[in-house]
């Protein structure tokens, strides 16, 4: 009787072992790799070598005298505690921030404190403005590393693009 069981335990094994040796790769053969048929995960052909930034000469220090002014008449508004900006050319990001009971009505906010900038400030400026905690950090850090020397006219550039992405995702 032990024998009838032993033999069947015995077949399933050689049988599992013929099974499991068919679906492996033969003896030092390595899997062949799949060739991706898309070169980028997004199924876009990869960023080419962009050339340089045409701010790459700018310095970041003298390009801030349009945040400055801004920051000035932003902080004019009774609603507003504390402003961040930064510029390059002629566009100045702004981004402040507001009281507390301003927050009911940020829209209405928003819309008021882009008009009262565009009056105020010359006439060819761009103004991008927004009241975002995540661009005013952002706008933050850069001033930060701006007035530390660590920014070139190319990277500000980038990180701008950057914050003006984030300032239309909100």
């Amino acid at each position: 009787m032990v024998s009838g069981q032993f033999s069947k335990v015995i077949k399933c094994l050689c049988l599992m072992l013929v099974l499991l040796s068919a679906c492996g790769s033969a003896v030092g053969e390595e899997p062949e790799e799949k060739k991706r048929e898309v070169p980028h995960h997004s199924g876009e052909a990869p960023n080419e070598i962009q050339e340089t930034s045409k701010y790459a000469q700018n310095d970041p220090k003298q390009e801030q005298a349009l945040a400055d002014e801004a920051k000035k008449h932003a902080t004019e508004m009774e609603q507003v505690t504390d402003v961040e900006a930064v510029s390059l050319d002629n566009h100045v990001y702004v981004s402040p921030e507001v009281k507390h009971r301003t927050r009911w009505n940020l829209k209405g906010f928003r819309e008021e404190g882009r008009n009262y900038l565009s009056e105020t400030m010359p006439d060819d400026v761009v103004i991008h403005f927004a009241t975002d905690q995540k661009v005013n950090m952002e706008l933050e850090r850069l001033t930060d590393d701006i007035k530390a020397g660590m920014v070139n006219g190319e990277e500000l550039d980038r990180r701008l693009e950057k914050i003006e992405e984030l300032m239309m995702k909100g």
